[in-house]
């Protein structure tokens, strides 16, 4: 009895030894991965960036400028990862956009993309675009973004909404004009008022609202003494907008 005992113990040792030496394997050998096509990094970036994720589809962009066989898809990558910035929508992101279109132009004039990033600087600084009175400075380089690409780039189809944003620009710089002008007239400082409304005459001749500059020029010239050139105006209001609450007002002078 003891040595069956004895012969069952060590066979119990011996299959628990082999257990333990195959456990004791080490992990097994990582199957190799497959290397993914710079165009299936591409797409995958594109498809990232159209769901709105941003960050992912910059990780794959990111890899196709690294990529030596990336060809033109390294210049197009560049540009999406700029994309990706502008999508985020902050103003933090709008300037890293804003410096990423602007070294892709530096160094690529002349490409096919570079209407397109010129454009897109651009609406950067057009979503920046705050009311009159508060910071003029993104409606100004919204203006001269759009200007160098309608200069620059005058068949590009971007040429189109470019004129109209930035005549958009132009009447937001134009109301600021306005604005500065109001406070010096209202404050009795009637000589610079009419420097702030004669500018936006000869500035921004679209303005929106041209009757009323030249309504408040009048005002700034008649406070300043000067009645032959607020008659003038005043003239021009009512031709320009005869059946105004400002032509009446303007009649009356």
């Amino acid at each position: 009895m003891f040595k069956k005992s004895l012969i069952l113990s060590a066979a119990v040792l011996v299959i628990l030894a082999f257990t333990g030496c195959h456990r004791n394997q080490g992990p097994k050998r990582a199957e190799p991965v497959e290397l993914m096509s710079v165009q299936e990094l591409y797409s995958k970036g594109e498809t990232f960036l159209a769901k709105g994720r941003t960050t992912t589809a910059r990780k794959y962009f990111d890899q196709v400028t690294l990529r030596e066989d990336a060809g033109e898809l390294k210049d197009k990558a560049t540009v999406a990862i700029a994309d990706s910035y502008y999508e985020d929508g902050t103003v933090d992101a709008y300037s890293e956009a804003i410096s990423r279109y602007h070294s892709f132009l530096a160094f690529h004039a002349m490409h096919p993309l570079a209407p397109y990033c010129q454009y897109r600087m651009g609406l950067c600084y057009f979503r920046e675009m705050d009311r009159p009175d508060r910071d003029i400075t993104p409606a100004q380089a919204a203006k001269e973004s759009f200007r160098r690409l309608i200069e620059n780039y005058p068949n590009s189809e971007y040429v189109a909404d470019a004129k109209e944003k930035s005549a958009e620009a132009d009447n937001i710089l134009a109301a600021h004009e306005i604005y500065i002008g109001d406070f010096y007239l209202k404050s009795g400082h009637p000589k610079s008022a009419r420097a702030r409304y004669q500018k936006v005459l000869e500035a921004y001749p679209n303005y929106w609202n041209i009757p009323l500059v030249t309504f408040r020029l009048a005002e700034a010239e008649k406070q300043d003494g000067d009645f032959e050139n607020a008659r003038s105006h005043y003239e021009k209001v009512m031709a320009l907008n005869p059946d105004s609450q400002m032509a009446r007002e303007a009649g009356k002078n």
